[in-house]
């Protein structure tokens, strides 16, 4: 057979298995080029994180499975704080770059299963499967103290605060969970940013204090000092109670009349920083870990950024310091003997004392005998020793009189 008779059999099917080779790769480079624009849809140009749109569908979803299955689910809306300023000083390159690394950040911290976005200019949100609200919270606090690392050193320290809510008890469908965790976050930029806050029925409240007239603002925070209360121990009894307790020193240290109103005032604020404490650390029933203890250490100085009007000056100062020891070993600054103003060893003292004879979910009380030998005990070192002693006199002097002290039930009453 010739060349031109071989040619003339083959060359057609060749070039057919030609053709059809080319109809394959370009398939393949339509699909890949389909799943690039697909998935260019779903993400954000910049940072490569899921964008708002996906991540609502995908929150959709697991919604609806967390409601078939009852597991829990939870979701983190994270703002950075003062990113504006580094538009302002430093221009959009450095802003750019610093979203990049934040989401950098966002990858690397995260688990695996969980889901990030960019859900707006410098607003993110994470999607947290099988998470409930104490491991959404620990969660929060690793990437919020990433980005804190990340820029500490930056001619722009940029924060981050994180709002946690869970499903279903912050929301039960995704609008509203999103809303909650939304929330949360405003909480935590009022706390004075670099914060995570789990949205609790007290947020609303706490949104609603700042810029308002004094006499409301005091108002509203001894309301949420009094829900904070149910909360924790299913009355509002004891923050009253410090405040009680803290009048009594007050007036057996012999100071003025207005001065003991400002103390009795503090005792019932005492605790309102715990809104930024979450419900599995502030009730659980064991030993709390070494995270859970960072997180309950933050509760003064919440107090203090939220009681930020010059009307709270005193009162800030002294909540600010109530966890302090004469032995320097309190926080949040584990200042020594004098350097902790007698207002806050007075409000030690009476939050120890209310503590260990009022009942809890997770413990039931110790009694005043006991409770007393325990104030005893730690005079000098945990409890300044003139507080204690001044408080137990003025508990005898009521008990001398007939007059029950606070939190005693009379003989006569209680038969």
């Amino acid at each position: 057979m010739g060349i031109v008779e071989v040619l003339t059999l083959y060359l057609p099917s060749a070039c057919a298995l030609a053709l059809a080779g080319l109809a394959v790769l370009q398939r393949g480079r339509i699909r890949a080029l389909r799943t690039r624009i697909s998935d260019a849809a779903r993400s954000d140009p910049l940072t490569g994180l899921l964008n708002r749109r996906s991540f609502d569908e995908l929150l959709d979803l697991e919604v609806e499975r967390a409601r078939r299955t009852g597991r829990p689910l939870s979701v983190l809306f994270g703002d950075l704080d003062n990113f504006a300023y580094v538009n302002e000083e430093q221009g959009h390159e450095a802003a750019d770059a610093a979203l990049e690394l934040v989401a950098r950040d966002l990858g690397k911290w995260k688990r695996r299963i969980d889901r990030a976005a960019r859900i707006g200019g410098d607003e993110f949100a994470l999607l947290l499967p099988e998470t409930d609200e104490h491991g959404a919270h620990i969660l929060a606090e690793r990437l919020r103290r990433a980005t804190h690392r990340s820029f500490g050193d930056a001619p722009v320290p940029l924060t981050i605060c994180f709002g946690v809510a869970s499903h279903p008890c912050h929301g039960g469908d995704s609008a509203t969970l999103m809303r909650s965790a939304e929330r949360a976050m405003l909480a935590a930029k009022q706390f004075g940013r670099d914060r995570s806050v789990v949205y609790s029925a007290d947020v609303p409240t706490m949104l609603g204090v700042a810029g308002a007239p004094w006499d409301l603002q005091l108002a509203t925070v001894i309301a949420l000092a009094e829900a904070l209360d149910i909360r924790d121990t299913g009355t509002a009894k004891h923050s009253h109670m410090v405040g009680r307790y803290a009048e009594l020193m007050a007036i057996e240290l012999e100071l003025e009349s207005a001065h003991v109103e400002r103390v009795r005032l503090a005792g019932v604020l005492h605790d309102v920083g715990k809104i930024g404490v979450s419900d599995a650390v502030l009730s659980k029933p064991g030993p709390l870990s070494a995270d859970e203890w960072v997180e309950m250490k933050t509760h003064p100085e919440i107090a203090a950024r939220l009681l930020s009007r010059p009307e709270f000056d005193d009162v800030r100062g002294w909540i600010l310091a109530h966890h302090e020891r004469p032995d320097g070993g309190g926080y949040p600054f584990g200042l020594g003997r004098e350097q902790i103003p007698l207002e806050a060893r007075i409000l030690a003292v009476a939050d120890a004392f209310e503590a260990m004879t009022a009942d809890r979910v997770y413990r039931a009380a110790i009694g005043h005998a006991a409770a007393r030998a325990e104030l005893e005990a730690g005079a000098g070192t945990q409890f300044d020793a003139e507080v204690v002693e001044a408080f137990l006199r003025a508990v005898d002097r009521a008990a001398a009189s007939m007059e029950p002290a606070p939190g005693r039930t009379p003989r006569a009453a209680a038969s």
